[in-house]
């Protein structure tokens, strides 16, 4: 919260932009997926999804400050993207309600904190609203404790 209150509206791209990652996303997303948006910060990635035909993605975030300005940034130009202030580790949305995940940092900052639990946490809410060949795409700087706490649940659940 302090951190986002102290950038003010600036959007926060620490790891990449559209441009850079478009060719991923548009691999393992389709337009008309269902899309949950874990962490989204102030980001401008879901803004330029949508604008590309993206209308389905649900961004979450734990900041109040970041998910009033981002609903308010959008509402006249993008009135169906949708802003929530939810846990990831706790979300209230329905079982198997999206075919895909996206994470752009959120694993690497609470693989962090608590020896790995909030992370855990986390990745057991996005495998819980995955409908059955969902995908999770995650950006992440790729530390090799993050990469293992990833894969060995995801392994876990046979995936």
């Amino acid at each position: 919260e302090k951190f986002f209150k102290k950038r003010g509206e600036k959007a926060f791209e620490w790891y990449g932009d559209y441009n850079k990652l478009c060719g991923v996303l548009h691999k393992y997303i389709k337009v008309t997926d269902k899309v949950l948006v874990v962490g989204c910060g102030n980001s401008e990635l879901s803004e330029q999804l949508y604008d590309v035909g993206y209308k389905h993605l649900m961004n979450i975030d734990i900041s109040e400050t970041v998910v009033t300005h981002m609903s308010q940034r959008n509402a006249e130009r993008r009135p169906g993207l949708l802003f929530h202030q939810v846990d990831a580790t706790q979300t209230p949305y329905e079982d198997v309600s999206y075919q895909a995940a996206l994470d752009k940092g959120t694993l690497d900052a609470m693989a962090s904190q608590e020896e790995g639990v909030l992370a855990e946490k986390m990745l057991t809410e996005v495998s819980r609203v995955l409908c059955v060949g969902g995908r999770y795409i995650c950006v992440t700087l790729a530390q090799e404790s993050v990469i293992r706490l990833a894969v060995e649940h995801f392994v876990q659940l046979g995936w």
